[in-house]
Formats: structure tokens, C-alpha cells, sequence
């Protein structure tokens, strides 16, 4: 534990391919939001059905663009801490050596 943060690379590990999933869930209900008909409607609720649509649309769409940032984040973590902890290691192992 370094000043209130702590790394954890195993949880990083599942935490990735979760948020990776939900990306694709929401994008898949996205699209399933986009093509719902609202055709079986009575003509007055039709148009307020489809801005209801559209609305939830864009907000899965939008959920599902963070939840992919979150994903490439926690990779860019990874991958960073993983690169100093190497490093650490290399200069530990070239103190040790002399």
C-alpha cells in the first residue's frame, strides 16, 4: 500500500474481460433498442415511444463507449506497473549482482 493506492494485477485481470462484456452487451442492446417497432402502438403513443427508444439507445451507446475506455485503461494500468515492477526487478537484480 502506497498512499491510499493499492494495485492488485490479478484483479485486473478479470476486471478487464468484464467490462470488455458489458461494452458488447450494451452495444448489442443498442441495437436491439434501434430496431424495436413501435408500430403495434396506437398512433398517439408511437412518436413518444420512439423518442424513448432513441433516448435509451444513446444512453447504452454512450455506457458501453465508457465501459471499452475503462477497459483500455485498466490495460494501460497493466501494462504500466507491469513495466515498472520489471524494471524494479532488473535494478534490484543489478544491485544485487555487484
Amino acid at each position: 500500500m502506497t498512499g491510499g493506492v493499492y494495485y492488485d494485477p490479478l484483479a485486473t485481470g478479470i476486471l478487464i474481460p468484464r467490462w470488455g462484456t458489458q461494452a458488447s452487451q450494451l452495444r448489442a442492446a443498442a441495437d436491439g433498442l434501434s430496431s424495436a417497432p413501435t408500430g403495434g402502438l396506437p398512433s398517439v403513443a408511437q412518436g413518444a415511444a420512439g423518442v424513448f427508444l432513441e433516448m435509451w439507445e444513446t444512453t447504452e451507446r454512450r455506457a458501453s463507449v465508457a465501459s471499452d475506455v475503462y477497459a483500455d485503461e485498466l490495460r494501460s494500468t497493466h501494462g504500466a506497473y507491469t513495466s515498472f515492477d520489471d524494471e524494479i526487478a532488473r535494478r534490484m537484480e543489478a544491485m544485487e549482482a555487484r
